[in-house]
């Protein structure tokens, strides 16, 4: 099949997710895959950097498109989304597309819709994650809800990435014919069970002898990291040589470092900034216990992080607040995750790293469940349903 993505994130910055990792695994299947992006970097020389569309597989062969905008703020969101209906139109005009999987609604789901409909072209939308909820601005929650419902109602189907975003979508009036439920995951070849390398960690100065929590991904303002870096000194007085490492980037780590600074941890809680897709694997490897400590609010409610898969494939011990989306998916510790309240997750870390044998039962586990949401059976189901909408 020919399939054309349209997203409305940057394909080439954005931490590495299902939004990389399903178009790059459907191209590995044999399919042909062009991706429409958004470059929120300003970056005029990413253009050229579009020759190296594949991040998760190198081996992949990606063509990314990235529509053209006009380089001022507030106004370049605006033209992006004129250049991203111009940049649809174009690619569906220039070659024979079967099917267009649609990510992006409230700045591109419309035009990519009507786009489609001119060239008879199926369009089938991934919901993972609530539009409305994501708008930078109050004014812009009844709009986005007006192109939800408008998105919902015009696609082939809704494939959602939990129930809780199925039971939304159906609150619209969508047929449950039309939503279709179909979970994250990880590639558990890659990610999977390994010896900790000393090398690995050495280059930001954490020992073998050091217990390494590990926090992988975007770090967000509701990451739930501030409290347990609030926390850290009660954690070092029962661990003294455990480390926080952060491996990601965000919008909230200058006040975290200066938080860690201001509660004297700063030499246990190391950032490392963003890292290599090939290198995560093995700094799983070298941690202890991994967690995501998330605040419960509209954003992470219904979220599946794909993180979690990746560090139940290494066999470690997760340690996450409950979140209703992930909680359908990981009941808890018979699929390797310890679920704590964000008051007690300090409190529930030190509890893990006192037992060992605590940890290993629950990284084994976590191992034999993520084996179920491998990425290649994903990709497989996907593709079949895309065909599915292809054909009619």
């Amino acid at each position: 099949m020919n399939i054309l993505v349209v997203h409305e994130v940057n394909y080439l910055t954005k931490p590495i997710y299902e939004f990389q990792i399903l178009p790059e695994m459907l191209s590995l299947l044999g399919h042909s895959v062009t991706v429409i992006d958004y470059d929120d970097t300003w970056d005029a020389a990413a253009k050229e950097a579009a020759a190296k569309a594949p991040r998760a597989y190198p081996e992949a062969q990606i063509t990314l498109r990235r529509p053209a905008m006009i380089r001022i703020p507030i106004v370049s969101r605006i033209s992006g989304a004129i250049g991203s209906a111009v940049e649809v139109l174009r690619v569906l005009a220039k070659r024979k597309t079967d099917v267009v999987l649609l990510y992006g609604l409230p700045t591109v789901g419309l035009q990519t819709l009507m786009a489609a409909k001119l060239f008879g072209v199926p369009v089938v939308f991934r919901a993972i994650d609530v539009s409305h909820e994501l708008v930078p601005a109050p004014l812009l929650v009844g709009p986005t809800k007006v192109f939800e419902s408008i998105v919902f109602r015009s696609v082939a189907f809704n494939i959602a990435l939990t129930p809780h975003l199925r039971s939304y979508i159906h609150a619209y009036g969508i047929p449950e014919g039309s939503i279709r439920l179909l979970p994250s995951g990880v590639d558990a070849e890659m990610f999977s069970p390994g010896p900790r390398r000393s090398e690995t960690l050495a280059r930001w100065g954490v020992g073998d002898e050091d217990k390494v929590v590990l926090f992988m991904g975007t770090v967000y303002p509701f990451s739930g990291l501030d409290t347990v870096i609030e926390g850290f000194p009660d954690l070092l007085a029962r661990h003294k040589t455990v480390k926080l490492l952060i491996v990601g980037a965000g919008s909230d780590e200058v006040r975290l470092r200066a938080l860690s600074e201001h509660r004297q941890v700063s030499q246990s809680v190391i950032f490392t900034g963003m890292q290599p897709y090939a290198i995560l694997p093995d700094v799983i490897r070298a941690s202890d216990v991994c967690i995501n400590p998330f605040e419960l609010n509209g954003i992470t409610r219904n979220i599946l992080p794909t993180k979690l898969f990746q560090y139940m494939a290494c066999g470690k011990p997760v340690l996450a607040t409950s979140l209703p989306g992930t909680r359908t998916f990981l009941a808890g510790e018979e699929q390797g995750v310890v679920y704590a309240e964000l008051a007690d997750f300090n409190a529930e870390l030190g509890n893990l790293l006192s037992d060992k044998k605590r940890m290993n039962v629950l990284g084994q586990r976590g191992r034999e469940a993520a084996l179920q949401y491998d990425w290649r059976n994903i990709a497989a189901t996907m593709a079949s349903w895309l065909e599915e909408a292809a054909h009619g």
